[in-house]
């Protein structure tokens, strides 16, 4: 075999082991690709049914939504600065009749919160309209704490909300509130009258406190009457007490001196009978002289 023969030959083998290189890697990744793609494909028939509940609710949410932008329509106004006017009013600048308010209109006044968000203020009723201003007042029974705080600028600002409605549960949720704060005042009002009676109470007590431990301990503020008001009154009665124990300690002691003397003057007297009996005995004729007189029994 001549050279050429020999390079064809060489060439021809190693195209062939090339070839068969190439189908191995190719069949590879075809293998490869199929299931890959056999997995995408029984994740997705999984992920199917998600995928159309998924939808669903989207279509639900957004059906809502728009409900909702129905709910909460007219806008009157956003970015609008209203001012505190008195102690149940506000005033809404740049707000008029081009701007859809009317009077005797309910609005509902949404203002600026601490954390970026909105705070509901409440309902207002509209009873001044000019042009670029409008007036209001409180459509809701006003509670102390607000009174109180009603001007201050932060309930209401510079980048306030105003709507002509809002959806129908909200004036029915506030009603609630309404009752259940109600019945907070009946019975803080319940709670501070008892308060009250107790405090009356206690303040009664704390009077008859003194009066007795002036009347037992005395008052010295009267030192200036002693002699005309009895003793007692001015040094109290516990002092007057002990003063009479001391006395009739002492009348006590007086008393059982007394009848130790007695009683010696008894046996003394005894002694002496006894006596005029044995000198009597012995003189003549003494059955006839009668002793004297016995003394009768002492203690």
């Amino acid at each position: 075999m001549n050279i050429l023969g020999k390079i064809l030959l060489g060439l021809t083998l190693l195209l062939a082991g090339g070839a068969i290189w190439s189908t191995t890697n190719v069949l590879q990744v075809r293998n490869e690709w199929i299931n890959e793609v056999t997995k995408k494909r029984l994740a997705y028939e999984k992920t199917a049914p998600d995928v159309a509940r998924v939808e669903s609710e989207l279509f639900a949410a957004q059906s809502q939504y728009d409900l909702l932008l129905q709910q909460w329509a007219p806008m009157i106004g956003t970015g609008i600065a209203i001012a505190p006017n008195g102690n149940d009013g506000i005033v809404l600048n740049g707000v008029g009749p081009a701007s859809g308010i009317r009077q005797d209109q309910i609005i509902h006044v949404f203002g600026p919160g601490a954390g970026g968000g909105s705070n509901y203020i409440g309902p207002f009723k509209v009873n001044l309209v000019q042009a670029g201003r409008s007036g209001a007042v409180a459509d809701w029974p006003l509670r102390k704490f607000e009174t109180d705080n009603w001007n201050q600028t932060y309930i209401f600002g510079n980048e306030c909300r105003v709507y002509g409605s809002v959806p129908t549960n909200a004036p029915e949720t506030l009603l609630r509130y309404q009752q259940v704060l109600l019945a907070k005042d009946e019975l803080l009002a319940a709670k501070t009258d008892l308060r009250d009676v107790r405090a009356k109470e206690v303040e009664i007590a704390n009077e008859h406190l003194s009066y007795r431990n002036v009347e037992l301990h005395g008052n010295p503020s009267l030192q200036a009457d002693r002699g005309v008001l009895p003793d007692y009154m001015i040094d109290g009665q516990v002092k007057a007490i002990e003063s009479l124990d001391e006395e009739r300690n002492v009348t006590a002691s007086e008393v059982a001196d007394l009848r130790h003397k007695l009683k010696l003057m008894y046996d003394e007297i005894r002694e002496i009978q006894n006596r005029n009996r044995q000198l009597v005995a012995t003189l003549p004729q003494s059955d006839d002289v009668d002793g004297a007189a016995p003394l009768a029994a002492g203690k």
